[in-house]
C-alpha cells in the first residue's frame, strides 16, 4: 500500500500493527503508520472503519475530508483551491462558481460553509454520503482532548462549538 509519490516518501511504514483492535488488517496498518508518524488526524471517507479505542488510546481522530475541510479551511484557502481547480478545468472549462457548484456533490459541508462566496447553489449531495463523519478524541479546531458526549459526536470542544 505504501508508495512514493512524486519521488517523496510520505512517512515510514510501521513494522507491526499488534495491539490495535481496528477490524481489517489494511486499516490496522494505516492506523499503525499514522501512530508512527505522530498523526493527529486520519482523513478518510471510511471513518467508521477505525476503532474508537485505537483512536482514543493514541489521542487521534478519524474525520471525513468534507467535514474536516469545512471546519479547518479559511475563506482564502477555499477560494484559492476553487480557483486552481477552475484554472485546470479544460474539458469542459469551468468558472470558480461552476467548481464551487460541482463540489456540492461530494463536499456538501464544505460548500455550505462557503456558499456566500459564489452566486450559485451547489448541486445536491450524492445519496451515498457517509453517516459517520467523525470518530475520536482530538478537537478538529484546536487539538484539545474531547471528553463530553457532544464533543465526541461533533469533533469540537466546548470552545469551538457553534462557530
Amino acid at each position: 500500500m505504501r508508495t512514493d509519490i512524486l519521488g517523496m516518501e510520505l512517512s515510514p511504514s510501521a513494522t507491526s500493527a499488534k495491539g490495535l483492535v481496528t477490524v481489517s488488517a489494511e486499516d490496522r496498518q494505516v492506523m499503525a503508520d499514522a501512530i508512527l508518524a505522530g498523526a493527529r488526524y486520519l482523513i478518510t471517507t471510511d471513518v467508521d472503519d477505525f476503532a474508537f479505542e485505537d483512536l482514543a488510546e493514541h489521542e487521534m481522530s478519524a474525520v471525513n475530508p468534507d467535514y474536516f475541510m469545512a471546519l479547518r479551511l479559511s475563506e482564502f484557502a477555499y477560494r484559492e483551491g476553487v480557483s486552481v481547480l477552475a484554472e485546470v478545468a479544460k474539458n469542459p472549462p469551468r468558472t470558480a462558481a461552476d467548481v464551487h457548484r460541482m463540489l456540492g456533490r461530494r463536499h456538501p459541508h464544505l460548500t455550505a460553509r462557503f456558499a456566500h462566496l459564489y452566486d450559485t447553489t451547489p448541486v445536491p449531495a450524492d445519496p451515498d454520503q457517509p453517516s459517520v463523519l467523525f470518530r475520536g478524541v482530538a478537537c478538529l479546531r484546536c487539538d484539545s482532548h474531547l471528553g463530553d458526549e457532544e464533543g465526541l459526536q461533533l469533533g469540537l470542544c466546548g470552545r469551538h462549538r457553534g462557530r
